[in-house]
């Protein structure tokens, strides 16, 4: 019986999440390793088997080679379904494993499961094969899920690899009611594993050994009975993880519906400010204030002008009490004079100005400013009263 040290490649990729093959792509590959373990394990007790996830961030070497079906049990469990394959890394990889094997005299065998479509090329995979055939490294390729699309690279593959019939490949079509364990037993993959006949290429259709690619429970109960266990407990571990991610694509659903409610509010909220700021600015141009008006106006035409402001803010009656006729008397009179004759009250203009905000009628500008206007106003009554006289 030949000894043999052995690494399994899954394909853990975002394909393996495919039900053609049942319940998926992914645990019937779980369901085929731990049929693949326990037999080679089964056959000689120093035989050991080592397990490399292909997909992710990276190839990764989940478990070292070794003679304990519990520890390769547990390794498939803690695989996570993420990315796409990097098939010639994992080969490597599974190489460098190998080549470090702790018994020397252990044959080396790669067994390698593929499920998704292939983007690496023909002339990479030839290279990879020969270089594996130097490393004398047999290699099995069950291919299946995208059989069509990856036969031709993986029989390049093989061709390369292929030393003695030592190398197989096995296409699995896919096809209703298809157990991938039940194929890879009846195939040349198992047979050359439990040291019977030679290799090539196999067809996906077999049958013989125990259903469901368990080991027969007559034989070793309880090999069979932690296989089981094994099987169960995936399966419960991905019907867990499927509720998991429904939960958190709702959750995510939802947070993405208030959002969406949150950002329609603030837009709302914008445009109505946006609306209020244009109509204070509307108003803002259509009433200027005072001190805009003022601008470019002399001493004398900037007071005039406060004056009519202030006589135009107050009251009829105010303007009554103070002797100063309203606004219908003042179409029949000229303006000019009036604000002469206000000018000359001084109680007038000082209540006038205090009634000014930011006015202070102390201001020697604004005192200055009048007593002028004053000095004019009386210069203007002299004149009139010299020709009065001369008259």
């Amino acid at each position: 019986m030949v000894l043999e040290a052995c690494v399994i490649l899954i394909d853990n990729s975002s394909y393996s999440r495919n039900g053609d093959f049942a319940p998926n792509r992914f645990l019937s590959q779980i369901d085929s390793i731990s049929f693949i373990a326990g037999s080679k394990i089964q056959q000689n007790r120093v035989n050991t088997v080592g397990i490399l996830s292909m997909s992710g961030r990276r190839p990764d070497l989940v478990l070292a080679p070794t003679n304990d079906v519990g520890q390769v049990l547990i390794a498939t469990n803690k695989i996570q379904i993420e990315g796409k394959i990097d098939l010639i890394s994992s080969i490597e990889i599974a190489q460098l494993s190998l080549k470090h094997r702790s018994n020397k005299e252990h044959a080396q065998r790669i067994v390698m499961f593929v499920a998704s479509p292939l983007e690496e090329k023909k002339e990479d995979l030839e290279k990879i094969g020969s270089q594996l055939r130097k490393a004398s490294i047999s290699i099995d390729v069950i291919n299946f899920g995208e059989t069509e699309r990856n036969e031709e690279k993986l029989s390049a593959l093989i061709d390369n690899a292929n030393s003695g019939d030592n190398c197989h490949l096995l296409s699995v079509p896919t096809s209703t009611g298809i157990i991938l364990a039940d194929q890879i037993q009846g195939s040349g993959i198992f047979s050359s594993s439990s040291g019977g006949m030679g290799g090539g290429y196999e067809s996906g259709f077999g049958g013989g050994g125990y259903a469901g690619g368990m080991v027969d429970p007559n034989v070793d109960p309880e090999l069979a009975m932690v296989l089981q266990m094994s099987l169960e407990e995936e399966r419960q571990r991905q019907s867990r993880l499927q509720q998991e991610n429904n939960n958190n694509n709702n959750e995510k659903e939802g947070n993405e519906e208030k959002q969406e409610e949150k950002k329609m509010d603030l837009e709302e909220t914008e445009e109505s400010s946006q609306n209020s700021n244009k109509n204070e600015n509307n108003e803002t141009k259509e009433e200027p204030d005072m001190f805009s008006q003022l601008e470019g106006l002399t001493e004398e035409e900037q007071m005039e002008l406060i004056m009519k402001m202030s006589l135009e803010e107050m009251g009829n009656e105010e303007l009554e009490q103070l002797g100063i006729p309203n606004e219908e008397e003042e179409t029949e009179k000229e303006k000019d004079p009036e604000v002469q004759n206000a000018l000359q009250d001084e109680d007038l203009v000082d209540s006038i100005l205090l009634s000014l905000p930011g006015v202070d009628p102390e201001n020697e500008e604004i005192t200055e400013t009048i007593n002028n206007i004053k000095k004019e106003s009386n210069d203007e009554e002299k004149d009139k009263e010299k020709k009065n006289e001369n008259d």
